[in-house]
């Protein structure tokens, strides 16, 4: 779809600007270098990259961990905007869109789409050595970054917490000691305008500064058929402001302040079928005069939906055509507010070096965030919605970590050792309408406070100068303290209604009687517990020759366990009913890195087989009526695959990247209790497999340089729904193609202009989906992105 007309103009105006700037040009793969990122560097050969998966600086070709690593050059060149956009682009990761407004990141089949108050990630997400305890807001946008890495398998023994799955490290641009920058605009489909820049100051010697920005607006791609309006759109806006002090000496001091804005409609979910039986749809319809279904058909119409949806709390404040509410004409919660999603995050991290010579030193990291998000997301998008909820969350936590390590013995011993303390405070409310599940509303406000200590050490040594053993290992205290409460219970008690007695009860008598006649007591309950965990790792590595080298390792994850704080019934003790016990997984990887043809050509292979146990399932379960989330200790199961990655470079100006990577898993035993799963329920929704291919090519023309670059992302179809008694489903496969023709006048300078596309052939594709489950009766989809087209222009200085 073209741009807006109005659009278009302010965004050629800027364009302009920006070129009119430019006193030189630049290449592609200049923009917001950093210099502590070899793999940024303009090189000849594919060889030089540089990690920290072992939380040092070394090069991914001697690093034993799968790991997939690419550099802020890399982003641009395959228009890997945000974490949505590497889906296909990294092997082995699958990451799922959540209402709430973030996302979920599952590696090697292990993920949470579970976002309650008690829900634990499995997958650990850092931002410059923060760990991020929640996926509220962590759907960042990349600008002014050096680096992203994604680790893959348990990464327990070096990595705070949580990275039973594996990790992502995302690392953004430091201070460094020139005065230098760039700016950058983009237009394109949908009205976008995005903007992002970094400015670099020397303040004095030693100490530098930077500030970085990004702001994006993008008018959404969802069709009203009610209304003008549209689903979808995004308005974010970031800064970021760092400080390094580095005056030569033992010390080093990095800080750092970021601030995260969205504020969107919420977006959309497409729906694909009404199920006239399923109990909610039979609630709406005892009310109406016509029935759901033949009120709301499925449109059948891609990226297209009714619109016109609001909010109302609790039900029992509507009037049908044939019934009127017991609260009809009082007070309601939210009336009139459509969807949104609203979303703030704020971080501040302090990170300190001290060298205290022969090859040791310390290193801390003091961080704190706090998270805000509000959303409404309906169920049809309709004017009277099936289901709809008020979430807010927030959020705040504090890490401390503090390490010891270095190299000593001649090079021979690398070690690593320090503790971890983290604390988060989570309050969560759902207040749900309109719906036709609750007919005096559902609020459900709950708190939890987490706190975890740990302690860690790693320790690898050259047993000669090619065989190196690794032995980790990690303990950790977790204790979590919560409390409830519920409010959507009826009361027996007969009321008059029109002059004729009614009696409460689900689902009409309650409707009409409102809250005052047949509203009950609200639920409460409280509960302190804690858990602990060992995870140890064990790994060889052999370096045949300067270019092979291979690995084993065995290595140990686990996750808290918790209680289910969404209570369906009164608590006989104060105390919630049930809870689930700790998750353990143990993996097994074996690896192979070559480096052939004089530093031409990179190829990492690596298979996996894990054993998964006490696996923490998240399923809807009826409750008084309700469908209501719980957590359980349901199964065990495994996981096996292989992931495959080159980088070549035949020839001087052509680069070729891609990867490939295969899943199979399965549950191996299920616990009595979990009655929704059966052995042939699919363990998580990630995808058989996944590959990508991206090509580029520097053609150098009158002392310039043109960049032309293709990408294609594959992912193979996967399971999405509720399983067991309910419906099933799989996403069908696709593959994304895009590409990039990237100009700059002088391959030496500091300006670059740029037209990209993206998703080039128009695909249809489904991100998420539902299926029926929990009484629901629609079955709808998250949809990806459709074909967008745009120009970008640079500036660096």
């Amino acid at each position: 779809m073209a741009a807006h007309p109005s659009s278009t103009t302010r965004a050629l105006s800027a364009l302009a600007l920006i070129a009119g700037m430019a006193a030189s040009p630049v290449t592609a793969q200049s923009i917001a270098q950093s210099p502590n990122a070899a793999e940024a560097a303009p090189t000849d050969d594919v060889g030089e990259i540089t990690v920290t998966a072992r939380r040092r600086e070394e090069s991914l070709l001697t690093t034993p961990v799968s790991a997939t690593v690419l550099s802020g050059r890399n982003l641009v060149q395959q228009n890997i905007r945000n974490f949505q956009d590497l889906r296909g682009a990294v092997s082995n990761l699958e990451l799922v869109p959540l209402l709430s407004g973030g996302t979920s990141f599952t590696i090697r089949g292990i993920g949470q789409t579970f976002n309650q108050v008690n829900s634990d990630t499995k997958a650990g997400f850092y931002v410059d050595e923060m760990y991020v305890s929640r996926q509220e807001g962590n759907d960042l946008h990349f600008y002014d970054v050096a680096s992203l890495q994604v680790l893959k398998g348990p990464q327990g023994t070096l990595f705070g917490k949580n990275t039973t799955a594996g990790a992502v490290l995302l690392t953004t641009q430091r201070p460094t000691d020139r005065f230098e920058g760039y700016a950058q605009v983009r237009a394109g489909s949908f009205r976008r305008i995005d903007t992002e820049g970094a400015l670099n100051v020397p303040l004095t010697d030693g100490i530098y500064a930077r500030a970085s920005f990004r702001t994006q607006s993008v008018r959404g791609y969802i069709k009203h058929v009610l209304d003008d309006d549209r689903s979808g759109n995004v308005n974010s806006q970031s800064g970021r402001l760092q400080l390094r002090v580095d005056k030569g000496g033992p010390l080093t001091i990095d800080l750092l302040g970021e601030y995260n804005r969205s504020k969107t409609d919420g977006g959309a979910t497409i729906p694909v079928g009404c199920l006239s039986t399923a109990g909610y749809i039979q609630n709406y319809d005892a009310l109406h005069a016509v029935p759901y279904c033949t009120a709301y058909p499925v449109l059948g119409k891609d990226y297209t939906v009714y619109g016109g949806a609001t909010l109302l709390a609790p039900t029992s404040a509507a009037v049908t055509d044939i019934a009127r509410g017991g609260d009809a004409g009082g007070i309601s919660r939210y009336a009139g507010r459509g969807p949104f999603n609203d979303t703030d995050a704020t971080t501040l991290n302090g990170r300190l070096g001290y060298d205290l010579g022969g090859g040791i030193a310390l290193h801390s990291i003091t961080a704190y965030r706090r998270s805000h998000a509000q959303f409404y997301t309906p169920v049809n998008n309709a004017p009277n919605d099936i289901y709809a909820e008020y979430d807010d969350t927030r959020s705040t936590q504090f890490t401390q970590e503090l390490t010891i390590g270095g190299t000593i013995l001649d090079d021979r011993l690398t070690f690593l050792a320090g503790a971890f303390y983290f604390q988060q405070k989570t309050d969560f409310l759902q207040d749900t309408g309109p719906d036709w599940i609750d007919p005096l509303g559902y609020v459900y406000d709950a708190s939890l406070k987490y706190r975890s200590y740990a302690a860690f050490a790693q320790a690898s040594y050259k047993i000669t100068p090619k065989l190196e053993a690794t032995l980790g290992g990690r303990y950790t205290y977790d204790r979590k303290t919560g409390s409830s409460y519920v409010f959507f219970a009826g009361r027996e008690n007969t009321f008059l209604y029109n002059g004729v007695p009614t009696q409460c009860g689900y689902f009409s008598g309650d409707f009409l009687g409102g809250i005052a006649n047949c509203g009950g007591a609200p639920f409460t309950a409280r509960d302190t517990d804690h858990w602990d965990g060992f995870d140890p790792k064990l790994q060889l590595s052999y370096r045949w020759s300067d270019t092979v080298f291979t690995y084993l390792t065995a290595a140990h994850g686990y996750n808290s366990g918790g209680f289910n704080q969404q209570l369906g019934g009164p608590s006989a003790d104060g105390r919630f009913p049930s809870s689930y016990d700790p998750e353990k997984l143990w993996s097994y990887e074996a690896g192979v890195k070559l480096d052939l043809l004089d530093r031409r050509a990179v190829i990492n292979l690596s298979g996996f087989y894990q054993k998964y146990t006490d696996i923490q399932a998240s399923v809807n379960v009826l409750v008084g009526n309700v469908s209501t989330r719980q957590v359980q200790s349901a199964a065990s199961a495994h996981e096996a695959g292989f992931e495959g990655e080159f980088v070549l470079r035949p020839v001087r100006d052509l680069t070729v990247r891609g990867n490939v990577s295969y899943l199979t898993q399965g549950y191996d035993s299920i616990r009595p209790n979990a009655v929704t799963l059966t052995l042939d329920t699919p363990v998580n929704s990630a995808p058989k497999y996944t590959y990508s291919a991206a090509v580029a090519y520097d053609l150098h023309v009158g002392g310039g340089l043109v960049t032309p670059s293709v990408d294609v992302r594959g992912v193979g179809k996967k399971p999405a729904c509720q399983s067991g008694a309910d419906y099933v489903c799989r996403l069908p496969a696709y593959a994304l193609v895009g590409f990039r023709l990237d100009y700059s006048p002088d391959a030496d300078g500091r300006w670059r202009i740029g037209v990209y596309g993206t998703n080039v052939l128009d695909k249809v594709t489904q991100q998420a989906r539902t299926g029926y489950f929990g009484g629901f009766g629609i079955d709808r989809y998250t949809p990806g992105r459709p074909r967008e087209f745009g120009v970008e222009s640079s500036l660096r200085f």
